[in-house]
């Protein structure tokens, strides 16, 4: 985002108080400098000189989910939520960046994951370095992290196809997460250096279930001139999912295990790529219902607090976004919120609550396959 736009936006927004509303980060803090106008204004006082990049300054912008909800929600869709990652650019620049940023850029850079301490979830080994498949499948550093149940479930699906599948050895990380902390130089290196272990793999589809890793093939891969095989297809897990179950080549039992099921929308899926259908299709065909809509949906659905990492970053922040979420779907009485995004589940199940389940869309339907007689 160029110096001009930010000049323009910034402009605009510290007069604004429309969008306050829509804030997650907000609602959840109640704090008047974590609205766009708040940052808006902080931004104005330092490029005027009025103020400093001081620490209580660098925290806020570190505070922001970068949903883009505000975005949505102005009548000029003006680019807060980018005006706020051109902002951390400008913080790594000048190296005053919060230490626990400083340590996850350090741990994406040098070991591929922002985890210090990764514990290595794969697949059984047969797909891993399988040259030709049909199917690359990439879970993302979050999923082989957290969620060995997400990479088991999708692992039964592509077996139950019965695709030609394969993993990367070493899949290291997509970039997405050092962009969004303003490490971007460092985040089309890393980028790139993927994109070639990807291409040598030479799969007919490149497939994810991460929604953050899914903008980023889809995205910034095109915005930063980073080359794909131009015959490789890009899908992410629900879309995947869904085509085969129209092709038939998905078959699920007579009897739904689950009802009363929500849908959350992730931002990056929904809001930044505009894939809202799939998922619901999906949960629609594996309960007999369409899913409960939460009050916030679609391209307005309220972050869940786990932009840019923020449960690793500010878990504190993110617990009480996540929260309202969580409340949400109570309020609608649903017994399940199916998410498309590792990250969403992660602080969505980190929830203190025994009523509602948190589901990937990859566990919903691998619990629904009907198995061979």
């Amino acid at each position: 985002m160029g110096i001009e736009e930010v000049r323009e936006t910034i402009k605009m927004c510290r007069f604004c108080f429309m969008c306050r509303h829509a804030c997650p980060t907000f609602l959840a803090t109640k704090l008047d400098s974590h609205t766009p106008r708040g940052y808006a204004l902080m931004l104005s006082a330092i490029v005027e000189g009025i103020r400093n990049w001081d620490e209580d300054c660098i925290a806020r912008f570190y505070q922001c989910s970068q949903c883009g909800l505000c975005k949505e929600d102005c009548e000029y869709h003006w680019p807060e939520d980018e005006v706020v990652r051109s902002a951390r650019e400008e913080i790594v620049a000048l190296k005053k960046e919060p230490q626990i940023i400083a340590r996850i850029a350090s741990s994406i850079i040098n070991k591929g994951t922002p985890y210090e301490k990764e514990r290595k979830q794969y697949v059984p080994p047969e797909p891993i370095g399988r040259k030709n498949p049909q199917v690359l499948y990439f879970a993302g550093c979050s999923t082989r992290q957290s969620h060995p149940e997400i990479i088991e479930a999708t692992s039964n699906i592509l077996n139950f196809i019965g695709v030609s599948w394969s993993v990367l050895e070493e899949e290291g990380c997509c970039g997405i997460t050092l962009f969004d902390l303003g490490y971007t130089e460092k985040a089309k290196k890393i980028a790139a250096q993927l994109a070639d272990k990807i291409s040598r793999a030479e799969a007919g589809i490149l497939l994810t279930g991460c929604a953050h890793c899914y903008r980023m093939f889809r995205e910034k891969f095109n915005e930063w001139r980073i080359q794909l095989p131009p015959n490789m297809k890009i899908v992410h897990t629900s879309e995947y999912l869904h085509e085969n179950i129209l092709n038939g080549k998905l078959r699920f039992k007579s009897n739904p295990t689950m009802h009363s099921v929500s849908y959350h929308d992730p931002c990056q899926l929904g809001r930044k790529l505009g894939v809202y259908e799939p998922p619901r299709k999906i949960i629609e065909k594996m309960t007999n219902s369409p899913p409960i809509e939460l009050f916030h949906n679609r391209e307005k659905a309220e972050c869940c607090g786990a932009g840019t990492t923020m449960f690793l970053t500010d878990p504190e922040v993110s617990g009480k976004v996540a929260r309202r979420r969580i409340n949400s779907a109570r309020e609608e009485k649903a017994k399940a919120i199916v998410t498309a995004c590792q990250n969403c589940k992660t602080v969505l199940a980190n929830i203190d609550q025994n009523e509602i389940k948190i589901l990937d869309i990859a566990e919903l339907v691998s619990l629904q396959l009907q198995k061979a007689p």
